[in-house]
């Protein structure tokens, strides 16, 4: 006999030749134990079934020769009670096997407990739950089952030891096969991730939309890995800033997590977005909104447009003209009306119309701060000195100016509108003059009152500077105590010494 084939005939395997594994007394105890024999009984039984087989002489026994000569040493040995118990139960060396849509695989108190970490479980509580389900099936003597069973056990097992939310949050991954779940503090249950929510902020910290996108598909692949699993907001933000700080550096990474804290201010933020006409307002304003993560933008022109339904041209005339002609409104009908206002005429009729549509600013700004939801105000309305901020208490106001200093991009933008809309032209043309009057009037205002300027070029470049803007208003209006709140009290005090240095 060679040495290989005394080796094999000296060590005992359960299964075939084919596919084996050693043999355990320890499977053949706990196989005991679960069938509700003493420890000190089943390590006899143990003892005497292993000796059983070396004396043999057969390397490979099946698990169910070696379950029969379990239940008839026990029945010997310890009680027919016993015996029976152990028969009717699936011992622990014998696999229970799951049927998936695909194929069938045996159940796995590992794989099991892994999955369950990824709830938030310690190890040790993920493998006693696995253990828990193991037991029950086991007991119940089902050898073979569907994996929708074998979730509803966990599922209530879990609800068990671990209460209702983590039994839901069993239930997401359940029910969002392939996806990553996300755990809030404002909800108890994880909703799914979403890479255009994390493009969305990578946007707005000034990432390039195509690194953005790959940063988010990095993000959700590494944390999910190769299974279902929930993770936390902070967790999403350190993977994130890691990759941020690998490809483009620590300053992105640090707004960008600057950002996602004042995407949820402790106060409402009111953006008022002012500017003549054809400066690209409504644009920024969708974009502004869009990288701050705000759902309500409102345009003032709509707001005169409310008022105007319900209040006659004969009682406030300037209301039912444009604020660039406002003024021949003012021109009383024994007096010839010039081609074009004096500066005084001009902003005389803007100033009134703008008094006028500011009562109902004012009122749609109070209304968004009592439901607590932050908004974006756009229209040439805005004006500043005319809604300020200490009007809106509880509120985190940031007032920006949108301007063109160049004529003839100014004429370019009314061009380029008039071939994307229905806003003729030639009516802004022949108001142009006044329009550009206009603009400097709010540019000697917005000096005079501390309003930045944001010079209207491209869209990607103004919807940059214009966050960066709301950014620096945002921490500086934010208290020592809500800093610290907000970003910890290392980060929060760093935040503090820029602002000082500034």
């Amino acid at each position: 006999m060679s040495g290989s084939e005394a080796s094999e005939q000296h060590n005992l395997y359960i299964g075939t030749r084919e596919q084996h594994w050693p043999f355990s007394r320890g499977l053949v105890v706990e196989s005991l134990l679960n069938a509700g024999a003493s420890l000190s009984a089943a390590t006899a039984v143990s003892r005497s079934v292993e000796n059983q087989l070396r004396s043999s002489q057969e390397a490979y026994t099946t698990p169910a020769e070696l379950k029969a000569l379990m239940v008839e040493v026990s029945r010997l040995t310890v009680a027919p009670d016993i015996a029976a118990e152990a028969e009717r139960q699936v011992a622990a060396f014998q696999d229970i096997v799951v049927r998936t849509q695909k194929r069938e695989l045996p159940f796995s108190r590992g794989v099991l407990a892994r999955s369950l970490e990824d709830l938030g479980l310690t190890p040790r509580d993920a493998y006693s739950v696995a253990s828990q389900v193991d037991l029950w099936l086991r007991r119940g003597g089902i050898v073979r089952l569907s994996s929708d069973e074998i979730d509803d056990l966990t599922e209530r097992i879990l609800g068990e030891q671990h209460g209702n939310q983590m039994r839901l949050t069993y239930r997401f991954l359940r029910h969002n096969r392939g996806r990553l779940g996300v755990m809030t503090s404002e909800t108890t249950l994880p909703t799914p991730f979403s890479k255009g929510i994390l493009v969305q902020s990578l946007l707005a910290a000034g990432v390039a939309p195509d690194y953005a996108r790959k940063v988010a598909r990095s993000t959700q692949r590494q944390l999910r890995g190769a299974d279902d699993r929930v993770v936390s907001r902070t967790q999403i933000r350190e993977k994130v800033e890691e990759l941020l700080r690998g490809a483009v550096g620590p300053e992105v990474a640090a707004r960008y997590r600057l950002l996602r804290v004042i995407r949820k201010p402790p106060r409402p933020l009111v953006v008022l977005l002012g500017g003549v006409s054809g400066t690209g307002k409504s644009l920024l304003a969708s974009e502004i909104a869009y990288r701050l993560g705000i759902s309500r933008i409102v345009s003032t022109d709509s707001i005169r447009e409310v008022m105007r339904a319900v209040v006659s041209p004969v009682l406030v005339p300037t209301l039912h003209a444009s604020t660039f002609n406002a003024w021949e409104a003012l021109i009383p009908p024994e007096l010839t009306r010039p081609e074009h206002p004096s500066e005084r005429q001009l902003l005389e009729g803007f100033r009134e119309q703008v008094q006028q549509v500011s009562v109902g600013l004012g009122a749609v700004v109070r209304r968004s701060l009592e439901e607590g939801v932050s908004m974006v105000l756009e229209g040439v309305h805005l004006v500043p000195g005319y809604l300020p901020a200490g009007n809106f208490t509880g509120a985190i106001v940031v007032p920006i100016l949108i301007t063109l200093p160049s004529n003839e991009e100014h004429r370019s933008h009314f061009e380029s509108r008039a071939q994307e809309s229905q806003r003729p032209r030639e009516r802004y043309m022949q108001y142009f003059e006044e329009i550009r009057a206009m603009q400097g009037y709010l540019e000697r205002l917005a000096t005079q009152q501390g309003v930045p300027l944001l010079d209207g070029l491209s869209l990607d470049d103004s919807a940059d500077q214009a966050v960066g803007l709301v950014l620096a208003r945002v921490l500086t209006e934010l208290s020592p105590e809500e800093r610290a709140a907000l970003l910890g009290e290392a980060e929060a005090s760093a935040v503090g010494a820029r602002q000082e240095a500034e």
